[in-house]
């Protein structure tokens, strides 16, 4: 698909938003009762105090689709920002510290947290719910905070279901107050519970020993648990044999483009390269290693490198094997507003399922990853930390026959 100008972009999100205010949103009034995916939002501005709130549709019954990342692959990014923009926040203030908080509104969104399925809640609000645009003429685009909720408002009240269908996993540990956040997210993982989900309740402060539960800001909480999960599968790798070939893999979406290259390695190594390209052609290229280990200080492309190395562990687990890893990923303008970092992990999922291209040395391989980029392949390999450990280093492995 070809490339569209960021001014075209953004023209078809304004357009998406006037229908959106025209057919749903211009009767919003104080008082709604709609569809909740269900969702929780816990905002960061004045940490250790947050907002925290419901999500909630202007539409009855099922309305899953619009805060559920793992089926909007294959969207448009003004399709994506509209079901974002569709969704009402309500806000209350809450301490962090959750074993505080005696808070009416904290116990309610953790039941709505629990819901297997959307449900109907009615929000009650001190005005009627407004909207601020400008970030949409903001030219500078980072996955650290994504495009926020459409119109908010604060909370004056709050009724859900006296009877809702919850989620047994989750029902199970946020009863558990013994299982620590770690082993909590990676138990629910491993029984299926989607990534979206376990950053919700993580968020909501339904995780952890009982004294040290806390609300977590949504947006670290998302990052929060990609880094938990891929660290307890790179403990699994381990036990694994390497793989015997240098393996590439590519997709396309949202004006991003990425390749993803795995090195027969017998230790866990991992990379990732983002390139921005502004309107100008202009490039600015950020990077992050970890090598035979965790990265040593917290990656500067922040939630980006977590949610990458989520796909990539998760694929290496699902072949029961081990390698070193290299990501590229290339930006484009029409990238005109960060939808988050789901974008990254399911983007690099997805090229994970294609049937890749095999190579007998590194060098091929990366020519070929930068076939089609605007980034040549010297531009991209000169501060590659796994590349000159490569060089400068030779394995035991070689030794040994």
């Amino acid at each position: 698909m070809p490339s569209r100008s960021s001014i075209e972009v953004k023209e078809k999100i304004r357009q998406n938003w006037n229908k959106l205010l025209r057919e749903n949103l211009l009767d919003v009034s104080e008082s709604l009762l709609g569809g909740s995916p269900p969702s929780v939002f816990v905002g960061s501005y004045s940490y250790p105090k947050v907002n925290i709130g419901p999500l909630v549709s202007t539409k009855c019954g099922d309305v899953k689709f619009l805060d559920h990342p793992e089926e909007w692959t294959g969207l448009e990014l003004e399709d994506l920002i509209s079901n974002r923009l569709s969704l009402i926040r309500g806000t209350s203030l809450a301490s962090a510290i959750v074993d505080v908080n005696n808070n009416k509104y904290v116990e309610l969104l953790q039941e709505l947290a629990m819901a297997n399925k959307s449900i109907n809640i009615e929000v009650k609000f001190d005005k009627k719910p407004t909207l601020r645009f400008e970030e949409i003429d903001n030219s500078s685009v980072t996955d650290a905070d994504s495009v926020q909720f459409g119109l908010v408002s604060k909370m004056e009240g709050l009724r859900i279901p006296a009877a809702i269908s919850v989620d047994k996993r989750i029902e199970k540990v946020y009863y558990d107050q013994d299982l620590n956040a770690n082993e909590a997210v990676n138990m629910l993982y491993n029984k299926g519970t989607e990534i979206s989900r376990l950053s919700k309740i993580l968020s909501i402060g339904m995780l952890g020993t009982k004294k040290r539960r806390k609300l977590v800001p949504t947006k670290w909480s998302i990052t929060a648990v990609d880094q938990i999960i891929s660290a307890n599968l790179i403990k699994k790798l381990i036990d694994y044999s390497s793989l015997d070939n240098f393996h590439l893999y590519r997709y396309a979406h949202l004006g991003n483009d990425y390749a993803i290259i795995l090195i027969p390695d017998l230790v866990w190594s991992f990379e990732m390269h983002e390139a921005w390209i502004d309107n100008d052609g202009k490039v600015s290229i950020e990077s992050a290693a970890e090598i035979s280990g965790s990265p040593k200080n917290y990656p500067k492309i922040g939630g980006s490198y977590f949610a990458a190395r989520v796909a990539v562990t998760e694929y290496l687990e699902r072949h029961r094997r081990k390698s070193a890893a290299i990501i590229l990923r290339q930006i484009h303008p029409d990238y005109v507003l960060p939808v988050g970092v789901w974008q990254i992990r399911e983007g690099i999922r997805m090229a994970m399922k294609t049937k890749g291209e095999i190579f007998d040395s590194l060098d091929k391989a990366i020519t070929q990853a930068c076939v089609g980029m605007n980034i040549s392949k010297n531009e991209w390999t000169s501060n590659s930390a796994i590349i000159n450990s490569i060089r400068q280093q030779r394995r035991i492995s070689e030794y040994i026959h």
